[in-house]
């Protein structure tokens, strides 16, 4: 190698630096295979990170085992109608929470800006109500695929409807309207397409901004001749339509646009679950039925006696000032109270059960006449009787240990199955370890076992067998129902 080098000096030192070069390269490659060995190790965590974070959402309500929606108090959103919680957003998460098999929780929020506030800080699961898309609004809103799609109408009373109609211009066009007073809901868009529609036509009009009403109670002011006309969405004048049958809400304002429902910023597995859903349920028969019922159905025959409105923040039925007035010998929420009679009449005062049970709280004969009940159709008469009755198997738990709202659902139970099935139960729960002071989860477990010959023969069981399912959906249909009342009604 020595004498190569003396006999060849240039061409040693060109080898030399060659191969300098060459161990420069190999070592550079090899911290960049090291690098990127680094950086797809990296990037594996970050995938596997967020392949766990994907699933977070839906996880988190099923863990917890409830959606919890905001909504709108409204006849397209969440009302009740004879008792029922009803509305086509509450049906389509009634129906998205049996497919996650999680129980719906609602809160209800009129002020869409506070409504949106809450959806993007995570105070919910979902927002389901008639939301329009906007590319704008697409940028601070995480929105699902459309559940339907809308326009802004003008709603005006039928043409030639009653003698209040026959003195009102009827309007075939948005021009029509020229130098006549038009109602809006203060904060929505109505106003600016109003004015555009000034702008290219030459029309005046004159709006008024009305900070008091919604659109739903707008439009019904001008179904009662109280106004002429007012600006709503299609959606809302449809489903208002079929509960007044005189309105007319054939023009239009704007070209159709998607309503969509919206998620937290960050919940994208729970969006792509719901999206799912709704490509196949908004293609399906149900959900066309869905619509037709809300949106096309004429129920105005039935709602000409106001009495029967649908609640929208107003009454829950015709005898709500008896209720309320004796809630309070028995210290209850009204709404409680009334949950029950809905769960015991649908507010029929004239129901007669198979056994024999009659009005509004089904009072069965012997214990109308021990509470001094001598005319059980009688509305104010059957209600004072139900709570006297009440009252009385209120006594019987009246020890001092039992906290007040396991004491409701205990009183709920007796009326319903009768008090010694209600000891058994509670005997039961004693011996098998439970707590036969609460009824959740313990003292019903063994109402329900009841049936099971096992318990009902057990020897700390004195009135045998009972159908304890019962008893137990009882308690808990009636507590599920108050929430609703709670949502839409004020104490």
């Amino acid at each position: 190698m020595l004498s190569f080098i003396k006999s060849y000096p240039k061409v040693s030192i060109v080898l030399g630096i060659g191969l300098i070069v060459i161990i420069f390269f190999v070592f550079r490659d090899a911290k960049r295979n090291r690098t990127q060995s680094n950086d797809i190790i990296t990037n594996s965590i970050e995938v596997e990170k967020a392949v766990k974070m994907e699933g977070a959402m839906i996880d988190s309500i099923k863990q917890r085992g409830k959606l919890i929606a905001i909504t709108h108090n409204n006849t397209t959103g969440y009302f009740i109608y004879k008792g029922l919680p009803m509305g086509m957003h509450h049906d389509m998460l009634d129906i998205l929470c049996k497919k996650l098999d999680v129980d719906l929780s609602i809160i209800v929020e009129d002020d869409l800006k506070k409504a949106l506030e809450m959806i993007n800080s995570g105070k919910a699961d979902v927002l389901a109500i008639d939301l329009t898309y906007t590319n704008e609004r697409s940028k601070h809103i995480n929105f699902t695929l459309p559940i339907g799609y809308n326009r802004q109408v003008i709603v005006q009373r039928k043409k030639a409807y009653g003698k209040k109609a026959k003195k009102t211009k009827y309007l075939k066009r948005a021009i029509d309207m020229d130098g006549c007073d038009v109602y809006v809901q203060k904060g929505t868009i109505f106003k600016s397409e109003l004015e555009h529609i000034e702008d290219i036509t030459g029309s005046k009009f004159n709006i008024i901004e009305d900070s008091t009403h919604t659109q739903e109670e707008l439009i019904l002011m001008v179904s009662a001749g109280t106004i002429d006309y007012t600006v709503s969405d299609e959606r809302i004048a449809m489903a208002n339509q079929t509960f007044t049958g005189n309105l007319d809400y054939s023009i239009g304002l704007t070209v159709e646009q998607k309503l969509c429902w919206a998620v937290p910023p960050s919940a994208n597995d729970l969006k792509n679950y719901i999206n799912n859903w709704l490509e196949k349920y908004t293609r399906s028969t149900n959900y066309a039925i869905l619509n037709k019922r809300y949106f096309q159905t004429q129920h105005s025959r039935f709602y000409r006696d106001k009495k029967n409105l649908p609640v929208r923040g107003g009454h829950l039925s015709p005898f709500d000032n008896i209720i309320k007035k004796y809630a309070k010998d028995l210290g209850w929420d009204w709404r409680l109270l009334a949950s029950m009679i809905y769960q015991e009449s649908r507010f029929n005062p004239r129901t007669v059960s198979w056994a024999g049970a009659q009005g509004l709280m089904q009072l069965m004969p012997n214990t109308a006449k021990r509470f001094h009940l001598t005319r059980p159709f009688n509305p104010e008469e059957n209600i004072k009787a139900g709570v006297a009755f009440l009252k009385w198997i209120e006594k019987q738990f009246d020890d001092g240990t039992m906290a007040e709202e396991e004491k409701i659902k205990f009183m709920l139970a007796s009326y319903n199955v009768g008090l010694g099935h209600v000891f058994d139960a509670r005997k039961l729960a004693q011996k098998y370890g439970k707590d036969k002071e609460i009824w959740t989860s313990n003292t019903d477990t063994f109402m329900i076992l009841k049936a099971n010959p096992k318990y009902y023969r057990d020897p700390v069981v004195k009135h045998g067998y009972c159908r304890g399912h019962e008893p137990h959906h009882y308690v808990q249909i009636i507590m599920e129902r108050f929430e609703d009342y709670k949502n839409l009604v004020s104490e």
